[in-house]
C-alpha cells in the first residue's frame, strides 16, 4: 500500500530484537511496544497486525516450520508417551 514502505523498514529494525538460539523467536512485543510509543490507537493496532504477520512468514521460513505434520495423531502421540504409566 502507498505510504507504508517504511514499514517494511521498521520490520527488520525491530527484528534486531528478536533471541536467536535453537530458533529464530518473534519480536518482542516490547519492542514493538515502544515502536509505536504515541502512535493513535488505529495506526498503533494495524502497525502492530501487519508486523506480527510479516513476522509469522519471517518465521515460517526461518524456522522451517513448513514441514509435514507428524503421522501420528495427537491421541496416540500421548498413548505412545503414557504407555509404560498405565497398569
Amino acid at each position: 500500500m502507498d505510504g507504508f514502505g517504511g514499514w517494511y523498514e521498521d520490520f527488520w529494525k525491530l527484528s534486531t530484537e528478536r533471541q536467536i538460539g535453537f530458533g529464530v523467536g518473534p519480536i518482542p512485543g516490547s519492542a514493538i511496544d515502544r515502536h509505536i510509543a504515541g502512535w493513535s490507537y488505529e495506526d498503533a493496532e494495524v502497525f502492530e497486525f501487519c508486523m506480527r504477520e510479516m513476522d509469522g512468514v519471517y518465521l515460517m521460513k526461518n524456522n522451517k516450520s513448513e514441514q509435514a505434520p507428524p503421522t501420528a495423531s495427537p491421541r496416540d502421540a500421548f498413548r505412545s508417551a503414557t504407555s509404560g504409566r498405565r497398569r
